[in-house]
């Protein structure tokens, strides 16, 4: 009875009020998914009346003062709230902090082309160094909240940064269970955010194109990719996290962007584990510049061309289909609420990107561009003064 005549009297104060909206902080962002929306509505609801806001559950609808929460819930919370809903222009705070799953690109291999080594301080998700080129999602969210964020660093990367070279989907299971039992060394005891970036070695291991898209084989990377989502779910640490999801990308791009290079094609190439792509380098697409349109195959293409094409397509039309619809089936369901896909497959990586020593892995340049790409991608880019669209 109680939550009837506060829907009754919340829903006149709203319609009021949501033409005279505040500019104020959006206080009210309660799941901070940058809007105030029904399933903010639900928490103040459920908060309304409270008078005991200093125990265990802490009121997350004691709102004013701004800044200053005065122990209870009431008209004067009401006002701050109703003023601001149907806002979705939310400022998103940064993360408690960040976690990375991943492969060899979250490893930072061969950042500056040493072949095999590790560079986690290069890296576009985790990445710690002031002084290279990468502007880190890490050191965005430092910029964004100095005193909040818990920023990796040396010290902490082993807590933070759990990817491993070579690894495959089915490893996702075991990198999310090490981030769930690391987020006990950090302060807050939970994950804030975890980026994720696996795929790459599943598609390149596949013999040929016809075999990437057996659904035997795809049935099984979307078991093994669920199969980690569920840790996360699972979890009260990394459940109400951040789960920042990225799509594979095109790695079309990185023959590309080499394919010219003697050393890459006679002396690295043949060991690179992406024969898929990179056997028989030689440019055999057809005239009138084919191998700048992986999208199309061409009548007078080669058949290593077209094998290369047809990878191509396979992941854009198969395999990040899977990694965004599973997502946003997790997401919708409430079991990941804050989790969201994003999709790099049209950025192409030019000769720059690449490093110069296995010829394959991002270069440090590369991770720049990542880093660049995939914050511009992320919900914190909407409110972000350099990429506001």
């Amino acid at each position: 009875m109680k939550n009837i005549f506060i829907i009754a009297g919340l829903s006149a104060l709203l319609l009021f009020f949501v033409h005279n909206q505040s500019l104020a902080d959006c206080a009210g962002d309660f799941d901070r998914d940058g809007d105030i929306d029904g399933s903010d509505l639900v928490v103040f609801i459920e908060d309304f009346g409270r008078t005991d806001c200093g125990t265990v559950p802490p009121c997350e609808a004691d709102i004013h003062p701004p800044g200053f929460p005065d122990g209870d819930v009431d008209e004067s919370d009401l006002a701050v709230f109703a003023a601001d809903f149907g806002r979705t222009d939310c400022p998103l705070p940064a993360p408690l902090n960040l976690f990375n799953i991943g492969n060899s690109i979250g490893e930072g291999e061969a950042a500056y082309g040493d072949i095999g080594a590790a560079h986690h301080e290069a890296v576009w998700s985790t990445g710690y160094n002031p002084g290279d080129i990468v502007f880190s999602l890490n050191e965005r969210f430092e910029n964004v909240d100095p005193e909040g964020y818990d920023e990796n660093d040396i010290i902490k990367d082993a807590t933070f940064n759990h990817a491993a070279s070579g690894a495959v989907m089915a490893d996702f299971v075991i990198q999310a269970n090490e981030a769930v039992a690391a987020a006990a060394a950090t302060p807050s005891g939970t994950v804030g955010m975890v980026t994720i970036l696996l795929g790459n070695n599943d598609v390149c291991s596949a013999a040929d194109p016809e075999t990437m898209i057996d659904p035997v084989v795809l049935a099984a990377f979307e078991s093994q990719y669920r199969a980690g989502l569920d840790v996360l779910a699972a979890s009260d640490a990394t459940r109400n996290a951040y789960i920042h999801i990225s799509g594979i990308p095109a790695i079309y791009w990185l023959w590309i962007a080499k394919r010219t290079n003697l050393w890459c094609r006679l002396f690295v190439w043949p060991f690179v584990p992406c024969q898929i792509l990179l056997a028989d380098p030689v440019n055999d697409c057809g005239v009138g510049d084919s191998h700048l349109d992986p999208d199309t195959i061409h009548p007078d293409d080669g058949d290593n061309c077209k094998r290369r094409k047809q990878f191509h397509t396979a992941i854009r039309d198969f395999y990040n289909p899977i990694l965004r619809d599973v997502l946003m089936e997790y997401k919708e369901a409430g079991l990941l609420p804050n989790a969201y896909y994003v999709d790099i497959f049209n950025i192409q990586f030019e000769e720059i990107h690449v490093n110069d020593g296995d010829c394959f892995h991002p270069s440090v340049v590369g991770h720049e561009m990542l880093g660049e790409e995939q914050w511009r991608r992320s919900p914190w880019s909407l409110t972000d003064p350099l990429y506001i669209h």
